[in-house]
């Protein structure tokens, strides 16, 4: 396993829409792609990661959903190929971040409840209803794969003062 580099906001790749991918074709490199997002998520404690954070054009991500009675217990780990998200329900404003964008929080609006259909790590179509922070994983880690950052569903009046956060945080990024 290996903790990998995390492409940053302006990075080319974090723009594009990925293309979906054949299973067969990626499943012999999977075990070894996926231990490899997984340790790189936990390193920067992060809840998602998608391939193209790690600079690879994949219809992939990995989320790790924290256990809420006990932090020390392993994730909840959801690997989803070629997602689409097939209902949203109920929406509300909350605060979120980027591990492509590190120190920049800012409350943008998501769906509180979703259905989504992805292939798993298995090769098995899944419908899952998510809610709460697993639907807002959802949701991000599936714009991530879109070629869409959280920063784009910001109050449009607020993306001025964005601006200027990331101009001064830019530096700080390796």
């Amino acid at each position: 396993m290996a903790v990998l580099r995390i492409t940053k906001y302006g990075e080319d790749i974090l723009r594009q829409k990925l293309k979906p991918v054949k299973y067969e074709e990626i499943a012999p490199r999977l075990p070894q792609l996926l231990a490899d997002m997984e340790e790189t998520c936990l390193a920067v404690r992060g809840v998602g990661l998608a391939a193209n954070q790690i600079g690879l054009d994949l219809r992939l991500a990995v989320i790790l959903l924290p256990n809420p009675e006990d932090d020390k217990l392993p994730p909840t780990r959801y690997v989803i190929i070629n997602p689409v998200i097939l209902a949203k329900r109920a929406e509300k404003m909350d605060e979120e971040g980027c591990l492509s964008l590190p120190g920049l929080w800012a409350e943008v609006p998501r769906a509180t409840d979703i259905t989504v259909r992805y292939t798993d790590e298995n090769g098995k179509e899944q419908v899952k209803r998510a809610r709460g922070l697993l639907a807002k994983a959802f949701q991000h880690e599936i714009d991530h794969l879109d070629g869409k950052l959280f920063i784009d569903l910001v109050d449009p009046k607020l993306k001025p003062e964005v601006k200027k956060i990331i101009k001064k945080l830019r530096p700080t990024w390796d």
